[in-house]
């Protein structure tokens, strides 16, 4: 077991299982099948020298206020099938962190955030397919002044409006995401 303390919290995960390294049974070069796991983040060939890194993924998600209501997200699937959520997701190929951002709000809810401030960072482990990939997952607080067209959609089976200070932090799908909400309720109260 892990466990990640945050500001009065402490937060446990299962254990994640294998690194990132252990989908690959080959070379993806020469296709030989001597791998070494280097410092921990790569794998190495025997057979060609082929190095081939494990750098983080990039994620976003966030925290969308309308009026003093937060929209959380209820995941459709798994990892984390039922839990809470905040909207979010990947960040694609040659796009901005921000532009991901109001992408997976709209594509995950409809609508329109507006006033993005960033929050905060945290680690992730996401076990999906038996490939658990390291993430890196970066939070901002947004607006929603316009929720009328506000639906579940994409990889959403439901959403809630409630207060921040309403939810319990376990039950969010993943433990940065625990965090961070740790991290919302100290900044709501400074300001």
């Amino acid at each position: 077991m892990k466990t990640q303390n945050s500001e009065d919290f402490s937060f446990v995960d299962p254990d994640p299982g294998p690194g990132p390294y252990d989908a690959f049974r080959f070379c993806p070069r020469c296709g030989g099948e001597y791998l070494s796991i280097h410092e921990q983040r790569a794998i190495r060939c025997g057979r060609c020298g082929f190095l081939f890194f494990f750098n983080t993924c990039t994620a976003v998600g966030g925290f969308v206020f309308h009026q003093n209501q937060l929209i959380l997200c209820v995941r459709a699937k798994d990892p984390g099938k039922g839990k809470l959520d905040l909207p979010g997701g990947f960040v694609d190929f040659d796009e901005t962190v921000e532009d991901a951002l109001r992408r997976e709000i709209a594509e995950e809810l409809n609508v329109e955030a507006i006033n993005y401030r960033y929050l905060s960072s945290a680690p992730n482990d996401y076990l999906y397919g038996g490939v658990l990939y390291k993430i890196t997952d970066l939070f901002f607080v947004c607006d929603a002044p316009q929720i009328d067209t506000l639906r579940a959609a994409d990889d959403v089976a439901d959403f809630r409006l409630v207060s921040p200070y309403d939810v319990r932090p376990e039950e969010f799908a993943f433990n940065s995401t625990r965090q961070a909400l740790v991290k919302l309720r100290t900044w709501l109260d400074r300001t």
